[in-house]
């Protein structure tokens, strides 16, 4: 698989330099650890787009924690039940990598050559570049993917943005759209220190529920509770986007706390594109 030129659409292709360019003849550096930036300068909302570099650094020291590990699996179960040798998986908002960590470790007959992660912060892509899972990576918004029509067979989004006509214009006919959010009672625990009335996180769902295009095929629960004690506290917090919701003082108050019992709990939601909404 290519990826397709941001500005002609065109196909790019590896160029003797490190570059990927198109015929039309637009160019995009390779990075020197092995990603590509593919975003276009009126595709950004803002200078510095996507997750800010401290929520991404406490997500990654989270993650080391392996708290999320039974997440990960989880969803690759679910990848993995749809998927056939040389298919082609896309991540959108895949972060710093650790869930593609987990995709090749954990779906059978899944290469690096058929996985393809994608996210709007360069930050992030470039810690994901540093796992060096071998993963196509690119720095590209998700409402403008740069893929083919008809060119991917599953695609992920955990927790990120989506743009699900773009989803919609990259999967095959039959493809799979897996996408994750938090479940009800996901860190009940945490919310209730900073809101006095904690309300249902309601889902990002709707629109491939109401879309005839789409039939769910696979809704998924998973829970896990856990103890948590500094500073995984205080980086769970950070990675969320309750932090930033929160006051100074509630902020210290969460960071103060010696442990904190929470559960954690996803929506796993797993859609086939039919085609015919």
């Amino acid at each position: 698989m290519n990826y397709q030129c941001p500005v002609c659409h065109e196909a790019l292709h590896a160029a003797a330099e490190q570059a990927l360019r198109c015929s039309a003849g637009h160019s995009f550096d390779v990075a020197k650890q092995g990603y590509v930036n593919l975003l276009l300068a009126h595709q950004s909302r803002s200078r510095v787009p996507g997750d800010a570099p401290s929520m991404l650094a406490s997500r990654s020291r989270f993650f080391s924690t392996k708290a999320y590990d039974f997440l990960a699996a989880a969803v690759s179960e679910q990848i993995a039940r749809h998927h056939t040798a040389g298919a082609n998986l896309l991540d959108v908002g895949c972060g710093e990598g650790y869930y593609l960590e987990h995709y090749l470790k954990d779906v059978p007959d899944l290469n690096p050559d058929a996985l393809w992660g994608l996210d709007i912060s360069k930050t992030a892509v470039k810690l994901a570049a540093q796992r060096k899972t071998g993963a196509h990576l690119c720095v590209a918004a998700s409402r403008a993917l740069p893929f083919f029509p008809k060119s991917v067979h599953q695609v992920v989004s955990i927790f990120a943005p989506f743009d699900l006509t773009e989803i919609e214009r990259v999967l095959t006919q039959g493809g799979i759209f897996h996408l994750i959010g938090p479940a009800i009672d996901h860190l009940q625990a945490l919310k209730q220190i900073i809101y006095d009335r904690v309300e249902p996180h309601a889902g990002n769902f709707d629109a491939a529920l109401t879309s005839g295009a789409w039939q769910e095929i696979g809704p998924l629960t998973v829970r896990q509770a856990a103890r948590l004690v500094p500073p995984a506290i205080t980086d769970l917090f950070c990675m969320t986007p309750y932090y930033w919701s929160a006051t100074k003082a509630q902020q210290q108050l969460i960071e103060s706390q010696a442990t904190l019992s929470v559960t954690f709990a996803f929506d796993i939601r797993s859609f086939r594109f039919d085609g015919s909404g």
